[in-house]
């Protein structure tokens, strides 16, 4: 699938990006998606998905936070504008339904898309993947273990301005976020056997959204295996044409 290599401005900070349409045309405007990695990942990790999304009709727009991969920055109180600058590109793009876009996250990049959605409610559906909640964030950057983890683990990096993103995670919660999405619609999507976020957190705020909502719990999958499974992929397109369905 071509891949068109774009940098976005997120209020001066330039964000790394890729994005994936659809080969050949046929659709006049298509469906779009935001796709958000974790902490201490980048867009690749999340390439096999957003393929998958143009091959079924879907515009992919894939980018590296700040303090992430190959963007500038750091995680700080304005991180959310991040998304900002997503949406701002796919606006200027002919090929993209502004009215049919939605956005998809894991762990942090759950956790960003659930409060994102609540300040630009141009997200018109949200995809869960093992959402970390801003306490288990706030936990792991200060964890000195994990900054050295960061020092030995060769291409992962991450910049975080500190204290700025810790009071920027003490004042954003995504339990109260969630309850502010519908009636658009949340799909959860969460590891049994996920070793660093319990699958308790996803039925915690699938309790809290109202509807339209679906909570899908893997019994053999762990935190990363489900941002990465066929199966997944497949029903998360399958999810989202019922989301965003054409007008």
């Amino acid at each position: 699938m071509p891949i068109e290599p774009i940098m976005l401005d997120s209020n001066g900070a330039h964000l790394s990006a890729e994005l994936r349409l659809p080969e050949g045309g046929g659709r006049p405007r298509y469906p779009a998606v935001i796709v958000c990695h974790g902490l201490a990942s980048c867009k690749e990790s999340h390439a096999s998905f957003a393929e998958f999304l143009a091959g079924q009709g879907f515009a992919a727009l894939t980018f590296d936070w700040r303090g992430h991969g190959a963007s500038e920055g750091a995680l700080d109180g304005d991180t959310l504008d991040d998304v900002g600058a997503a949406l701002s590109y796919l606006y200027t793009r002919r090929e993209v339904d502004a009215s049919r876009i939605a956005i998809r996250g894991s762990s942090m990049g759950s956790y960003l898309a659930l409060l994102a959605a609540i300040r630009y409610p141009a997200l018109r559906a949200v995809v869960a993947i093992c959402p970390a909640s801003s306490e288990i964030l706030a936990q792991v950057i200060g964890n000195k273990e994990f900054w050295l983890s960061m020092d030995r683990a060769a291409g992962l990096r991450v910049r975080v301005t500190l204290p700025g993103f810790q009071h920027f995670l003490a004042l954003h919660d995504e339990s109260k976020a969630v309850t502010g999405l519908a009636p658009r619609p949340l799909l959860l999507i969460h590891g049994q056997r996920d070793e660093h976020v319990p699958y308790q957190h996803s039925e915690t705020l699938y309790a809290l959204a109202g509807e339209p909502k679906r909570l899908w719990l893997l019994p053999e999958a762990t935190h990363r295996d489900a941002q990465h499974d066929p199966v997944v992929h497949a029903e998360t397109v399958h999810w989202l044409r019922q989301a965003l369905p054409e007008t």
